[in-house]
């Protein structure tokens, strides 16, 4: 979400610019999950089967997963909120047309955000890199807690 107009003049309505920061750093996590989807993909896995230190879906991942799926259920609905509003729209050019497209839009960015989260994390338990597992969940879960709140920032400023 960004107020309009609102990284072209650096600071608008009294907005602190660390706002238009947060929206780069969407994009770049974005660029980040998907090239790293996308380099596991082109990868050979030959490997032997690496010995898993604990399941995939132990009691930490299963928090982890539980807290982002909450946080991206209410980024959806202070993004449909705003939007509809007119008071702001999706700046993440990526998810701009689902969203524009009502609830069903943002019901599917929202499942695709979710499982591609997953999915970097399942690519890393698979390979073995257990720590780097639970610093992308944590790391995505810190991520939409951030975004939350800025959607409600921007929902409480009338």
């Amino acid at each position: 979400m960004q107020t309009l107009g609102f990284c072209a003049t650096g600071a608008a309505d009294g907005v602190p610019p660390v706002m238009c920061i947060m929206t780069i750093l969407r994009s770049a996590m974005l660029a980040i999950v998907w090239l790293t989807g996308y380099s596991a993909w082109a990868q050979e896995f030959n490997l032997p089967e690496a010995p898993s230190q604990h399941k995939f879906f132990d009691r930490q991942n299963s928090v982890a997963f539980g807290a982002l799926a909450g946080l991206i259920a209410v980024d959806s609905v202070t993004t449909q909120r705003l939007t509809n509003s007119g008071r702001a729209y999706e700046a993440n050019p990526i998810w701009r047309p689902m969203v524009r497209q009502g609830w069903q839009g943002q019901m599917a960015a929202s499942a695709i955000g979710f499982g591609s989260s997953l999915g970097v994390a399942y690519a890393f338990h698979k390979t073995g890199h257990h720590k780097l597992e639970r610093w992308a969940n944590w790391f995505m879960v810190g991520m939409e807690a951030a975004n939350d709140s800025r959607n409600l920032f921007l929902a409480a400023r009338r």
